[in-house]
């Protein structure tokens, strides 16, 4: 996906997170647990840092019709991903945000507007994101509800790792699990569950 092109636009939003409109192939959808950013332009601007965690493709009477035939052609298959505006919904969950001042793991002070526009973060802002203080960011995501959060989480660190050590910080994946276990030591189940995911994902403290 080119990182200089807006991929959605707003649909709505709250203090949290927000709702997003998308029109693509389905090769370009973003994956899972993808960091994005949204600039937000007013008397100070700044920009808003979330996750993806879930990707919705919604049903329509036109595509009903299509999937009861007995067969579809590659050509009705193309033209349904690519030309016609399937919708496709995006939930981003709010992670923190970046203003003149710096990076802050904080909510933003606003939610976004309707139609503003989302772009998907390259390797270095990603690193630059998650790399601030004290991994901050993640009780917004252990907080999050009605979300596989151990597989969010496991994706996270995966596709975060990799941005990390692009960029050098080869021990952030080390210090990223050590968080999470102190955030979950009152919640054993949890974290086992966690873990458990952390492993499916061939992701190790070593």
């Amino acid at each position: 996906m080119n990182h200089s092109n807006a991929f959605g636009r707003i649909i709505s939003a709250n203090s949290r997170e927000c709702v997003a409109g998308y029109r693509t192939s389905e090769k370009e959808l973003p994956q899972f647990a993808s960091i994005v950013r949204i600039p937000v332009q007013e008397e100070s601007s700044y920009q808003i840092y979330g996750l993806v965690t879930d990707v919705q493709i919604e049903q329509d009477d036109f595509l009903r019709q299509i999937a009861a035939a007995d067969s579809i052609s590659d050509e009705v298959l193309s033209d349904n991903r690519v030309n016609r505006n399937i919708p496709i919904v995006i939930r981003i969950l709010f992670l923190g945000f970046q203003n003149e001042s710096g990076f802050s793991h904080l909510l933003p002070p606003k939610p976004p507007l309707s139609l503003d526009s989302i772009y998907l973060c390259t390797l270095s802002e990603i690193a630059g994101f998650t790399s601030h203080g004290n991994f901050g960011y993640l009780r917004h995501i252990l907080r999050v509800s009605n979300v596989p959060i151990a597989e969010l989480l496991a994706v996270h660190l995966r596709q975060t790792a990799i941005a990390q050590t692009a960029n050098n910080h080869s021990a952030w994946i080390k210090n990223a699990i050590e968080e999470i276990i102190d955030l979950m030591r009152d919640d054993s189940a949890g974290l086992l569950e966690i873990l458990s995911a952390l492993g499916d994902a061939d992701i190790s403290m070593e």
